[in-house]
């Protein structure tokens, strides 16, 4: 009988990662600040830092979309070990400070969800 592979090997698991980069850290960030809002905040200051982004991102689409585009293009152009000291922020940031991230997530969903409600109603959104 051929050997049965069970598990997954270390080489598979840095393949998947090499490959789904930016999946990978945002899904890892996400889980973290979960937990350790729980752990350390509690749950209601994320919840309200995530109300207050998204409010804050329906209100200003425009200013929230410069400043995001201008992180990742800063991300983008940056070296690998600098790329791996930026991610390693972000991981301890989601650990000590995660309402932050929250707060972030909220910018993020606030500016989506009035773009695509812009367009949707077949309206221009400002600043474009």
């Amino acid at each position: 009988m051929a050997d049965k592979k069970e598990g997954v090997s270390v080489q598979e698991i840095e393949n998947f990662a090499r490959k789904y980069t930016y999946e990978v850290f945002f899904s890892l960030m996400f889980i973290l600040a979960s937990f350790f809002s729980m752990v350390m905040f509690g749950v209601a200051w994320s919840v309200y830092l995530a109300c207050l982004g998204g409010v804050l991102g329906v209100w200003f689409p425009a200013k929230v979309e410069k400043f995001a585009g201008s992180a990742f293009q800063f991300v983008k152009k940056q070296a690998k070990p600098t790329l791996i000291v930026l991610a390693v922020v972000g991981l301890v940031v989601a650990v000590f400070i995660p309402p932050l991230v929250f707060f972030i997530l909220g910018l993020m969903g606030g500016k989506t969800l009035f773009r695509h409600a812009m367009q949707g109603g077949g309206q221009k959104p400002p600043g474009q």
